[in-house]
C-alpha cells in the first residue's frame, strides 16, 4: 500500500503538468453598459468559437486548455454598437496554455496582450519582415492600379520589373524566416515558422530536412512535429527522381482513370482550377506544348481543385481554354485527393514523369515550356 501510495505521488507532477491550462484575463474599465468577449480559435481550417464571457465592470475572463500554441481571435462586442459601418472590435494572438492579460482602455482591438510566449515570439518575427512587407505592398499600388476603363497605369515593362522587385522582396522574407527558424530551434513559434514559412509550395525537402532535424527531440515528437514530418514526406513524393505516387480518379465524364495506365508514356500532371486566374493565363502554353508533343508517347493529365457543385464551371473552362486531354477531380477544392498525396497547396503546378513513373521535373512553365518538355522527352 505505501509503495503504491509513493507511486501515486510521484506521478502528481507529471499530471498536473499534462492539466495545464490557459487564464485569460481582460481589463477594459472604459466599457461601460452591457458588453460580451468572445473566444475564437483557428480549428481544422475554420475560426470557431469557443467560449464567451460578460465584461462586468470593464473585467473578462477566460479558463481553458490547447493541446499546443494555435491562433486565436478576442473580440468585444457592446450592446448598441453594430460591427455594420466600423471597425469590428478584435485582435488576433497566439495562444497558449499560460497566463495571459488583455489590459486597454474601451477596446480590445487597441489592447496590449502579454503571458503568450508564442505570441511575443511571432511578434518580433513580423517586426523583422514588416518593413519588407510593406515594399511589396506598395509595389503591388503603383504597377497593379488601373485606369476606369481597366486598363493598367504602367507599362507592360515597367510591371515586368516590379514583379521581379517583389519576387526578390518575397525571397528576402523567405530568408527572414528561415532565420527565425534557425534560432529558435527550441521554441514552438520556430517550428511553427518552419512548418507555414519555409515550408511552402515548392520547397526542397532536401534543404530543409537538416534543420528539421536540428529542432528538439521534444517538438520533433509535437503534433505540430508529427505534421511537419508528415509534409516534409509527402514533398518528398513530387520531387525529382521520385517514383510517382499512383493514383485513381474520376474523369470529366465520370469514370474511374488510373495515372499508372499510361505508363509507358512521358505524362504531364497538371493541377489547376477553373477559378485559378493564373492557371487559365497558363492555359495557352500547356496546349501549344500539347499540340507539339501530342503524336510522340505524351500526354496531359489533368486535375482540377475545383469545389464541390463546381462541375459545369469545370466543363466551361476545359471546353473555352480548348483543353483536348484527360481531366480528373473529385471537386474537393483544396482537398483534392490528389493534390493532398503530393502536398499541392498552390496553383497552378506540374509534374513531368517519365514511360517508367519515375518523376523527372515539375512546375515547368510560361513560353519556354514546350522546348524544355521537347529537351525532356528523348
Amino acid at each position: 500500500m505505501k509503495n503504491t501510495l509513493f507511486s501515486i505521488l510521484m506521478l502528481l507532477p507529471f499530471m498536473a503538468a499534462a492539466q495545464k491550462t490557459y487564464t485569460i484575463t481582460g481589463k477594459l474599465p472604459a466599457i461601460k453598459g452591457e458588453a460580451k468577449a468572445y473566444l475564437v480559435l483557428f480549428k481544422e481550417g475554420a475560426w470557431k468559437e469557443v467560449d464567451s464571457a460578460e465584461i462586468k465592470a470593464g473585467n473578462f475572463q477566460f479558463t481553458g486548455s490547447v493541446d499546443e500554441p494555435q491562433s486565436a481571435l478576442l473580440t468585444v462586442r457592446q450592446k448598441g454598437k453594430a460591427d455594420a459601418g466600423q471597425q469590428r472590435d478584435s485582435q488576433d494572438f497566439f495562444i497558449e496554455n499560460s497566463k495571459i492579460e488583455v489590459v486597454g482602455t474601451d477596446a480590445v482591438r487597441t489592447a496590449t496582450i502579454t503571458g503568450s510566449l508564442s505570441d511575443k515570439e511571432n511578434a518580433e518575427r513580423e517586426a523583422l519582415m514588416k518593413p519588407v512587407t510593406a515594399k511589396i505592398m506598395k509595389l503591388q499600388d503603383v504597377y497593379g492600379a488601373k485606369t476606369a476603363d481597366g486598363a493598367y497605369v504602367k507599362s507592360l515593362d515597367e510591371r515586368k520589373m516590379a514583379a521581379d522587385s517583389i519576387q526578390k522582396l518575397v525571397a528576402m522574407n523567405k530568408s527572414i524566416n528561415w532565420q527565425f527558424a534557425e534560432t529558435h530551434l527550441n521554441s514552438f513559434m520556430g517550428l511553427y515558422t518552419f512548418n507555414m514559412s519555409v515550408l511552402d509550395s515548392y520547397f526542397d525537402p532536401a534543404k530543409v530536412e537538416p534543420l528539421f532535424n536540428r529542432f528538439s527531440a521534444e517538438l520533433r515528437s509535437s503534433p505540430l512535429g508529427k505534421r511537419t514530418a508528415e509534409k516534409i514526406e509527402i514533398g518528398k513524393r513530387r520531387q525529382a527522381g521520385s517514383k510517382a505516387t499512383d493514383f485513381t480518379q474520376n474523369d470529366i465524364n465520370g469514370k474511374p482513370f488510373k495515372l499508372s495506365s499510361l505508363r509507358g508514356k512521358y505524362v504531364l500532371v497538371d493541377f489547376w482550377a477553373s477559378w485559378c486566374v493564373p492557371c487559365r493565363a497558363e492555359n495557352p502554353n500547356v496546349v501549344k506544348a500539347y499540340n507539339a508533343l501530342k503524336g510522340k508517347n505524351f500526354e496531359i493529365v489533368g486535375v482540377s481543385l475545383d469545389y464541390p457543385g463546381g462541375q459545369g464551371a469545370w466543363e466551361a473552362a476545359v471546353q473555352k481554354d480548348g483543353l483536348p486531354w484527360i481531366h480528373v477531380s473529385d471537386l474537393k477544392g483544396w482537398k483534392n485527393e490528389v493534390a493532398v498525396l503530393y502536398g499541392i497547396n498552390s496553383v497552378p503546378q506540374n509534374l513531368l514523369i517519365d514511360p517508367q513513373g519515375m518523376i523527372i521535373a515539375k512546375n515547368l512553365r510560361g513560353e519556354a515550356l514546350t522546348e524544355k518538355l521537347k529537351e525532356l522527352i528523348k
